[in-house]
């Protein structure tokens, strides 16, 4: 259960978060993050710190339900290392690189489209109802047996709710982004972001992710992103 947590956080839709001369003058970030999740009469919390460099390094210390530390970088290279066991899971897929996650997007100061442009996806239609700014995006051949149309929310220069629909035109995940805080001049975060998963119209599965703590540059431990797996860990396939 708790790998399929791991990959909810990480592949968390832009759907799937730097700019560094756009968003602002820093080079490394670190922030907690506790995830809760409800899925039917079950209910779970993922609690983790997240150090992120301007190199696109992210190294992020989970310690709830249990001790793990998750490595990936821009190239999508990703290690998943249990000390408990001392085992390590590798993967490189561009789904795990740092550069598709909603943090990239939002630190980058690309919240225009959330990395939707970059995925293919074609803007085809806006409208404004009541201070709102409402954006339909068409999906690329690669992704149009499953998606028709992602839409996509802004309040003023802000996403506050964005939404896959499925092949058959029903929404497949939604997402709302609130609590936003100005980090920077002109860098605005949301601090919660509640996403809800679809199984069937009647069935869904709702996460909801809080950020806290965020610090800059001085203020972030260096020596967590020098985090080394031991030589003799078990590599699992």
């Amino acid at each position: 259960m708790f790998s399929k947590l791991l990959l909810s956080f990480l592949l968390l839709p832009g759907l799937s978060l730097f700019d560094w001369t756009v968003s602002a003058s820093f080079q490394k970030i670190s922030m907690e993050m506790v995830m809760k999740v409800a899925d039917g009469g079950y209910s779970s919390t993922t609690k983790a710190t997240i150090y992120y460099s301007y190199d696109g390094k992210m190294v992020t210390y989970f310690s709830q339900p249990k001790e793990m530390v998750v490595t990936n970088n821009a190239k999508g290279e990703m290690q998943v290392y249990d000390p408990s066991k001392n085992t390590i899971i590798q993967k490189q897929n561009f789904t795990y690189s740092t550069e598709t996650t909603q943090l990239y997007y939002f630190l980058q100061n690309r919240k225009n489209d959330l990395g939707l442009a970059d995925l293919g996806f074609i803007q085809q239609n806006i409208t404004f109802e009541e201070g709102l700014s409402i954006t339909e995006w068409m999906p690329p051949m690669n992704m149009s047996s499953q998606l028709s149309k992602v839409k996509l929310v802004h309040e003023r220069d802000n996403p506050i709710y964005m939404a896959y629909y499925d092949a058959s035109n029903n929404i497949a995940t939604k997402s709302y982004f609130y609590d936003y805080q100005e980090l920077r001049p002109l860098l605005h975060f949301p601090l919660t972001i509640t996403q809800i998963n679809y199984k069937t119209p009647a069935d869904s599965t709702i996460n909801k992710t809080s950020y806290s703590g965020i610090v800059f540059d001085n203020q972030v431990d260096d020596s967590k992103f020098s985090f080394k797996i031991p030589d003799n860990a078990k590599v699992l396939h």
